[in-house]
């Protein structure tokens, strides 16, 4: 078996064992692409932990389960060939001893599909724990939540402008720092993503039971969220409301690299940003595309919902019923405040390790700046003296190989690496439907445009967005798109909950719908059946 320690050096997990399953579902939307040596030593133990702390503070485990252990099959996720990927079977045992909802609830909420083969086996033996320490932790967590948020905005504009004249030991410093903050944040985060998968379940049964299958995607629409803010403010930037510098400050630490610490995000690099204004500009003040507007709309969309539902349900079951549903917009809110409270503290830890670059350049030790990130955290932390020259070249070599490569949606032992593209079947034809996930309702017909790079990329209005998996940083070609079409993610993955929130159409988990579907072809989306077909 790889231990944990031999997985930072290769930045793979080539001998897992037979019997553990692991997805790239979520994983890979919250850190897409390849991990570099420096990226998954800083980021794992902390993430681990965070883990592991929440189910703690759920009651689900004891003090005593809150470490990393030393084999990678027996932690939350693990990397194979320099990609995340998530033990479900260790999500599958927590989700056993949650009341509330199941393993199998859980792992189709949080990784867009549940296998058919596995069965639930519910127990209550962590129940007396629960009881006592869930319904503190759910009380309490929204206002903690919303005050680490802030306070995450807050440092991050105090860190950034001094990082440039920091020495070795100021970078280290700071970096510990967001090490630190990005384990505190999410603690609170993945239980805000597991309590968010439980009551959109319930929502869904809710809708189920009174007749109306299907009506959760609306009521759980326009509840606000980040990217929310994201795209008013792109609209607000483009019509001179705001300046760059003020934009940077608010949104810079999203970006097309923003889930990986070696890339490059909108702070560093507006290109993509700007070359993007001209679209929003061409959206009028008043317009029903402006997103204020699309945000009013998802609003009474989902009041219209809401009446349907209540309407329908029994008159003893309609209290519960709304209660359940303000709870679940609640946490849909935050589940995407935690996305980007996590990323504030990657944009600090990018910075400083940048720095730390420079610094290990004029020491002789690497050549480039953006060299450090292939050095493990670890050993930059005790001292690096001596040439690294050689290491670098090897493990730059790899991650330009494993950029090409991709992993299955789940696999259990070995994975079957191959390359981007391949086994997705023949590419789709004119009448040939790729199904999905309804993840955001409507229907529209557009071009197909696949995007690999949301940086390097011409959508133009009406577009039908089709891709592996999004990322905070595509808001900006979602308020263009006029659906979207994603390989990865289930209901509350990050593509389907900004399509609901800008009221496009979205198709999730269509697995190799990014590789069958082709550039340019005419499609029908329909996002109330989770089907695209190809028309022209």
């Amino acid at each position: 078996m790889t231990t944990v320690e031999e997985m930072f050096d290769l930045i793979d997990t080539p001998s897992p064992r037979a019997e553990t399953t692991w997805t790239t579902g979520n994983v890979a939307e919250a850190f897409p692409g390849v991990f570099t040596a420096f990226g998954i030593s800083f980021v794992f133990a902390p993430m681990e932990r965070a883990f592991r702390r929440m189910f703690r503070d759920l009651g689900v485990y004891t003090d005593a389960d809150v470490h990393v252990p030393t084999q990678a099959d027996d932690c939350f996720w693990a990397v194979f060939a320099g990609r995340g990927a998530g033990n479900i079977d260790m999500f599958r045992e927590i989700a056993n001893v949650m009341p509330g909802t199941s393993a199998t609830a859980v792992e189709k909420q949080l990784f867009g599909y549940a296998r058919p083969e596995t069965v639930d086996a519910n127990s209550m033996k962590r129940l007396p724990a629960i009881l006592v320490r869930a319904p503190r932790w759910l009380i309490g967590v929204p206002k903690r939540h919303d005050a680490m948020f802030a306070e995450l905005r807050r440092w991050r504009l105090e860190q950034l402008p001094r990082i440039p004249d920091l020495d070795e030991a100021g970078c280290l410093a700071v970096l510990a720092d967001a090490r630190a903050r990005f384990e505190e944040i999410m603690s609170i985060h993945m239980g805000v993503a597991m309590i968010s998968s439980s009551f959109a379940d319930k929502v869904a049964e809710a809708a189920a039971a009174v007749g109306f299958d299907g009506l959760e995607a609306q009521l759980l629409s326009g509840v606000g969220s980040d990217e929310n803010e994201v795209a008013h403010d792109l609209w607000a930037l483009a019509h001179g409301e705001i300046a760059m510098p003020e934009f940077s400050d608010r949104h810079g630490y999203h970006g097309p690299g923003e889930g990986q610490l070696h890339g490059s995000v909108w702070r560093e690099d507006p290109s993509p940003i700007l070359a993007r204004l001209g679209d929003y500009r061409a959206i009028e003040p008043g317009s029903p595309r402006s997103p204020k507007a699309r945000s009013a709309a998802q609003v009474a969309v989902r009041a219209e919902a809401i009446t349907t539902l209540l309407a329908a349900t029994p008159r003893l079951r309609r209290r519960p019923t709304a209660f359940l549903l303000r709870t679940a917009s609640r946490f849909l809110a935050l589940r995407e405040q935690g996305k980007a409270g996590y990323l504030l503290t990657f944009d600090v830890a990018r910075a400083a390790a940048r720095r730390l670059g420079e610094l290990l350049v004029e020491a002789d030790v690497i050549a480039e700046r953006d060299d450090v990130f292939h050095l493990r955290h670890d050993q930059v932390v005790a001292g690096v003296r001596t040439d690294q020259r050689v290491l670098v070249a090897r493990r730059t070599q790899e991650l330009r190989t494993r950029q090409e490569l991709r992993l299955p949606m789940s696999w259990s032992g070995v994975p079957d690496v191959v390359k981007a593209g391949d086994g997705a079947g023949a590419a789709a034809q004119v009448g040939d439907v790729v199904t999905g996930v309804a993840a955001s309702g409507g229907v529209v017909e557009g071009r197909a445009r696949v995007v690999r790079d949301p940086a390097e990329v011409e959508l133009d209005d009406g577009d039908i967005l089709v891709c592996e998996t999004t990322d905070p940083s595509w808001v900006s070609l979602f308020l263009v798109a006029g659906g979207v079409v994603t390989d990865h993610g289930g209901l509350l993955s990050h593509g389907p909950i900004v399509a609901r929130e800008l009221g496009i159409p979205c198709v999730c988990g269509t697995e190799t719908g990014s590789h069958r579907i082709q550039d340019g072809q005419l499609l029908r989306l329909d996002g109330d059946k989770g089907t695209v077909e190809v028309l022209a």
